[in-house]
């Protein structure tokens, strides 16, 4: 089983951490990216809401 695992910190101080298993190392890696990009998302639309 491939794991990996991606911490994103922010100059803010919002935080996430991420971590994915597969039998495919490029999914796992793929399906963190997305989790990570959600995040982003979630901050950019934080911040247009102030």
């Amino acid at each position: 089983m491939n794991k990996i695992t991606l911490t994103v910190e922010l100059p803010s101080g919002s935080k996430l951490t991420t971590f994915e298993d597969d039998e495919n190392l490029y999914r796992a890696v793929v399906r963190a990216l997305i989790d990570i990009e959600v995040f982003l998302i979630e901050m950019d639309v934080e911040n247009e809401e102030q």
